[in-house]
């Protein structure tokens, strides 16, 4: 009998707050957006590894505010239009460097409600040319995720399966954490995989499927 051909459906990430899933790995970042009041010059960076949450986190941050959000690998200057609002830049050490001195001053002098910005590095860090503006980064008040731990990582499984509907055991969750990459984007393409692989197959996603998909024996 041939294989069942599933379609091609990608599934968009969940960044609703529910979905936010808190642990000790992101508490420090989790009660810094919430607390925008306590944030020095209007302004805070959150900083940590792929797929650690800093882009979940300014979701709910955005919806909380009258926000701008952007993305520093695109191109933009600021606008008039942004002056009262909050600004969200993810990816934040790749926007230009005028608009970030911009930015950052306008926080300051709070012509906008706040500015938030998310990447790995801390912003000491970031490559740039204007000293102004490596002068204003070192002075930005940090909040920091680190990976993921392991209480965190095998609730983000167990929703990823529940958002596919699938339940599955928690035999096959530790044996995804102990043999795969562990980064949140990572799982996230396993489980869709994972997924796609058992509809083409007509099987149940167990702990066994898992192990032959990995080393490539299903096929």
């Amino acid at each position: 009998m041939a294989a069942q051909l599933p379609l091609d459906l990608t599934i968009a990430p969940d960044y609703s707050d529910a979905a936010f899933i808190q642990g000790a790995c992101n508490s420090e970042a989790y009660s810094a957006v919430n607390n925008v009041s306590m944030w020095a010059n209007n302004t805070l960076s959150l900083i940590g590894p792929h797929g650690c949450g800093k882009t979940h986190l300014g979701h709910i941050w955005a919806r909380q505010h009258d926000t701008v959000c952007l993305d520093g690998n695109e191109n933009f200057t600021p606008k008039s239009s942004w002056r009262g609002k909050a600004i969200w830049i993810d990816n934040a050490q790749s926007a230009d460097e005028f608009t970030l001195f911009t930015l950052i001053n306008l926080a300051i002098t709070s012509d906008v409600e706040a500015l938030l910005l998310c990447d790995r590095n801390p912003p000491n860090q970031w490559n740039v040319d204007i000293p102004d503006l490596r002068s204003r980064l070192k002075n930005i008040q940090i909040a920091h995720l680190d990976e993921p731990d392991e209480d965190v990582l095998s609730s983000v499984l167990h929703k990823l399966f529940k958002d596919r509907g699938l339940k599955v055991s928690e035999a096959l969750i530790s044996y995804l954490l102990a043999n795969t990459d562990r980064s949140v984007n990572a799982l996230r393409s396993l489980v869709r995989d994972l997924d796609k692989a058992a509809a083409q197959k007509k099987a149940n996603v167990t702990r066994s499927f898992a192990s032959k998909f990995l080393q490539g024996t299903l096929f």
